[in-house]
C-alpha cells in the first residue's frame, strides 16, 4: 500500500472513520439512537435470559463492553497506521493515569446501570436518569468553573420537576413480561445520577486537557477503557477470594445480550466524541431526547403502556431542552 496510489487513497476513504467526519447533528442524532436501544435491549436481553441461563452478572457485562470497544478502537487506529495516519497512543504514564479517577467512577455506574435496567421499565428508566442533568451542572460548577445562565438554571430545574411528575404514582400498563418499576431501581438511578455526573465532567477535563491534544478519540476510550478493565477485572477476582463465593457459570451469551453489548461500546465511543465538541451537559440532553425513543420503542416492541404522568413529565422535560437551548444562546451573545 504505497502512498500516493489511487487504491491507498480509496482505502483511506473507507477506514477514514465516519464519526470524525459527521456534522455535529448526526453525532448528536446518533447519541440519542443509541441511548435510546441501551435500557431496551439490557431489558430484554434479561427477559430472554431462560432455558438454565442467568443474564450475565452487571460486572460482567461491562468487562465485556469494555473489551469490545477497546476491539472496535484498536482495529480504527491499526487501519490508520496501515494507511500512514497518524495514531497516537501513549503519552506517557502520568498522562494516561488521569484517565483512572473518570473510570472508576464509571465502572461503579455502569455496574449499577444494568442492575437498576432489569429493575425498571424502559421508559421508566430514561425518564428518571434525566435528573443526571441537574447533578451534572453542579458538579461542572464545582469542578470545571462552568457558569450556567439564570435561563439554564431555571431549565434545569424544571427537567427536575418533569422527572418527578413522570415518576409519580408508578409506571402504566404492563404488558409481555414488563412488570410494575421497583422503587429500588429508582434510587439506584438517583444515586447513579450523581455518578454519571462526576464521571463525565471527570471525562470532558481528561478529553480536554492539552495533554490529550494530540491523541483522537480512539485513542482515549482504549486509555479509558484500559483503566476499566483493569479495576473490572480486580474486583472480579478479588470477591470470590476474598468471601468464598463460588464463581459465577456464565454460560454462552444470547444473541440480545451481544447486541447490547456492543451497543453499550459504540454508545460509549459516540459518547466520547459528543463530549469532545460540546460538554457533558449537552450530552445529557442527549440522553433526555432519548426519552422519547425509548417509549416509542417500548410500545412496539414490549407493548408497554406508560402512564398518563409519563407523557406529561415528558413534554415538561422537553420543554427544558429548548429552555436550556435558549439560554445557552443567550450565553452566548452575552
Amino acid at each position: 500500500l504505497a502512498p500516493g496510489l489511487p487504491h491507498t487513497h480509496r482505502l483511506r476513504e473507507c477506514i477514514h472513520s465516519p464519526l470524525a467526519t459527521m456534522s455535529t447533528a448526526t453525532v448528536f442524532t446518533a447519541s440519542v439512537g443509541l441511548m435510546a436501544l441501551k435500557p431496551l435491549l439490557l431489558h430484554l436481553a434479561h427477559l430472554r435470559a431462560g432455558d438454565g441461563r442467568a443474564a450475565l452478572p452487571p460486572a460482567y457485562f461491562q468487562l465485556a463492553a469494555e473489551l469490545a470497544k477497546v476491539a472496535i478502537c484498536s482495529v480504527v487506529l491499526v487501519c490508520w497506521k496501515l494507511v500512514g495516519r497518524p495514531a497516537h497512543l501513549w503519552c506517557g504514564w502520568a498522562h494516561t493515569k488521569t484517565f483512572m479517577r473518570p473510570a472508576s467512577v464509571y465502572l461503579l455506574m455502569n455496574i449499577l446501570t444494568v442492575r437498576a435496567a432489569r429493575l425498571l421499565s424502559p421508559p421508566t428508566f430514561q425518564l428518571v436518569a434525566n435528573t443526571k442533568i441537574l447533578f451534572t451542572a453542579i458538579a461542572a460548577m464545582v469542578l470545571r468553573g462552568q457558569h450556567l445562565t439564570s435561563m439554564q438554571w431555571v431549565a434545569l430545574v424544571v427537567l427536575t420537576l418533569g422527572v418527578g411528575i413522570g415518576q409519580w404514582s408508578g409506571g402504566g400498563e404492563a404488558e409481555a413480561g414488563v412488570a410494575g418499576d421497583s422503587q429500588i431501581g429508582v434510587l439506584i438511578m438517583v444515586v447513579n445520577s450523581g455518578l454519571s455526573a462526576l464521571g463525565g465532567v471527570l471525562t470532558e477535563s481528561v478529553l480536554k486537557a492539552p495533554e490529550s491534544a494530540k491523541l483522537s478519540v480512539y485513542a482515549r476510550n482504549i486509555h479509558m477503557a484500559a483503566h476499566t478493565l483493569v479495576l473490572n477485572s480486580v474486583y472480579l477476582c478479588g470477591r470470590p477470594l476474598a468471601t468464598g463465593a463460588d464463581w459465577p457459570d456464565l454460560g454462552r451469551p444470547g444473541a440480545m445480550e451481544v447486541f447490547a453489548v456492543v451497543n453499550e461500546a459504540v454508545n460509549g465511543i459516540v459518547i466520547s466524541f459528543l463530549i469532545s465538541r460540546f460538554d457533558s451537559i449537552t450530552k445529557n440532553y442527549a440522553f433526555g431526547l432519548s426519552v422519547f425513543a425509548t417509549a416509542g420503542l417500548s410500545a412496539v416492541v414490549l407493548h408497554h403502556r406508560p402512564a398518563w404522568n409519563f407523557y406529561i413529565g415528558s413534554c415538561v422535560a422537553l420543554a427544558s431542552l429548548f429552555m436550556y437551548a435558549r439560554g445557552r444562546e443567550t450565553k452566548k451573545s452575552s
